[in-house]
């Protein structure tokens, strides 16, 4: 029996197209799905767009569009984004879908049963861009004449010149003051110390962790779930006057997705929009008696793994795991964080218009580049300055000189030696030892979701292969008859080394690494590794029949 594992993808607002930031996070838990599918996984892999939120309503107003036919053509232009990059999710929810609704006031109610959900009364500062509360030590001071910022401190005075402001998104606070209902988070302040401490990889990497756990050491109180001015959003169980604050809503789709499953038969709508070129959108059909439409899949609850950002670390790790308690479901398993990117050291905002679209960039010049770059770059959890000259200086080092000239030399010189058999032998003894070190590192690091240590691991693993190349020099060899079975013993070294980092690389680039299964004449490793066949791959007593010279798989690009 396989095994299920629940990847889930942050959940993306919808008043913009994604960037590269965006793309980020989900190449992050694309790369772990595929590994975990060819690990005999049975992978569910969720992304979605949130709607029901101030700011998407803003940005429909902003564009002079009806906030339906926004949410439409906002949802179709994120799922081509993900289409593009090959994302394989495997559910794509949106906040609005009657499925989400009807789980949101399912558990809503079971809150307010529980004694979790009471009405009161707030004052607080509201950063929209952020759709979350804010306070003094959240905000930073701006002077509006020179626009330098500086910490908040009680010896300066906000006057005509200073002004407080969202560290993330350069803009003023609202001042909202509500009658609405609240969580009772501070009834849960033991219990989530609780499991903190039993559960010390719950949240990763471990510096974000320490600042959740200093969070609920200092400082755990009551949060609204509810806005009383907003009219658009999924309106509270109890008092339909209201309608559920935004996180409140948005987190719970992690567990929609299971609960009510998509339908193994959707239709296809056509969503017209006559500024472009509109493909057909995927959509459930939208009927009553839900329940029948969707089947329930809760046997992936709870999530083994959510990625999202560094900034809704403490909704995911504070908030997230009490409503899930107060509502009776079981808490995830771990959360990745990931940091920041940033253009000359400034957090990529749409806002700011400083943002990468991903597929514009990955058109120009290659999705492998993209991927290799912002995955092996950094650790996740860092913060990093996007550098087009070096994203293409590291896809040049790494996969075409590095890679792309082996497998080249492998081929190309297999050929020469005019073989009339399948290319057999043994691994070099000192090569076959490396192989055992290297798949240790790579496995450790992606059970712990390294993913740069993979790669890392990886690189240097072919660094040792084109050394033992350099080294052996077979060119030189094979110019000996009587040498012919130590070079073939050589290039089945050589080749054998290029199918297994194929096959550890696939969960990356997996059209380039079927190419090369390919050109080793392995014809058939596609279908085997869909099939979750990689660790039989793995220790397979492989034999290659090379028969012609390949096509050139990673170009080398110049920089501008």
């Amino acid at each position: 029996m396989k095994e299920n594992f629940f990847v889930t993808t942050p959940i993306y607002y919808t008043n913009g197209i994604p960037h590269i930031g965006h793309a980020y996070s989900s190449l992050i838990a694309d790369s772990i799905a595929r590994y975990q599918k060819i690990n005999w996984k049975k992978v569910k892999f969720s992304t979605w767009v949130d709607e029901n939120s101030q700011k998407a309503l803003d940005k429909a107003t902003e564009l002079g569009m009806e906030i339906i036919p926004y949410l439409d053509n906002m949802a179709k232009e994120h799922k081509k984004v993900w289409d593009w990059l090959k994302i394989e999710y495997t559910d794509f929810i949106r906040t609005t879908e009657p499925r989400h609704h009807k789980l949101v006031r399912e558990v809503l109610q079971k809150s307010f049963d529980n004694g979790d959900i009471y009405e009161g009364e707030y004052e607080w500062m509201y950063c929209v861009g952020c759709e979350s509360f804010k306070k003094d030590e959240d905000l930073v001071f701006r002077n509006k004449t020179s626009w330098e910022t500086f910490p908040v401190s009680d010896k300066v005075k906000i006057s005509e010149n200073i002004e407080k402001i969202c560290p993330d998104h350069l803009t003023v606070p609202q001042t909202l003051k509500e009658k609405n209902y609240f969580f009772r988070l501070s009834r849960y302040e033991q219990i989530l110390k609780d499991f903190y401490a039993k559960n010390p990889n719950f949240v990763m990497p471990q510096d974000r962790f320490n600042e959740v756990i200093a969070f609920v050491n200092r400082w755990l109180e009551d949060f609204s779930i509810s806005r009383e001015t907003n009219k658009f959003g999924i309106k509270l169980p109890f008092d339909e006057s209201q309608v559920t604050y935004v996180w409140y809503d948005a987190l719970f789709n992690y567990v929609t997705v299971c609960k009510y499953s998509p339908h193994p038969n959707p239709v296809t709508l056509q969503l017209q929009d006559s500024r472009v070129n509109t493909p057909s959108f995927t959509c459930l059909p939208k009927v009553e008696g839900i329940e029948q439409e969707f089947h329930n899949q809760m046997d992936f609850w709870p999530a083994d793994l959510h990625v999202v950002w560094k900034d809704i670390i403490r909704f995911h790790a504070i908030y997230w795991p009490a409503m899930l308690i107060s509502a009776w479901y079981e808490l995830p398993k771990n959360i990745l964080t990931t940091g920041y990117f940033t253009v000359d050291w400034q957090k990529i905002s749409k806002s700011l218009w400083n943002a990468i679209d991903p597929v514009e960039f990955s058109a120009k010049y290659s999705k492998d580049l993209l991927t290799l770059y912002i995955l092996s770059s950094f650790n996740i959890g860092q913060d990093w300055d996007f550098d087009q000259k070096q994203a293409i200086l590291t896809y040049n080092a790494k996969l075409a000189n590095n890679f792309w000239n082996l497998l080249n030399r492998a081929i190309v010189l297999t050929l020469k030696l005019e073989l009339d058999k399948w290319l057999s032998s043994k691994v070099d003894k000192y090569i076959a030892n490396n192989i055992k070190k290297y798949f240790s590192v790579y496995d450790e690091a992606f059970s712990k979701y390294d993913l740069k240590a993979s790669l890392d691991s990886t690189f240097r693993f072919l660094d040792s292969i084109n050394n033992f190349v350099t080294t052996k020099e077979p060119w030189v060899l094979m110019k000996d008859e009587a040498r012919k079975d130590e070079v073939e013993a050589i290039m089945y070294t050589i080749c054998e080394s290029v199918r297994l980092v194929a096959l550890n690389l696939y969960p990356f680039f997996p059209e380039k690494m079927e190419q090369i299964f390919n050109s080793l004449n392995l014809v058939w490793y596609k279908e085997l590794l869909e099939k979750w066949n990689f660790q039989a791959l793995r220790n397979k007593k492989e034999t290659f029949f090379i028969k012609e010279k390949a096509p050139i798989l990673f170009e080398k690009f110049e920089l501008e």
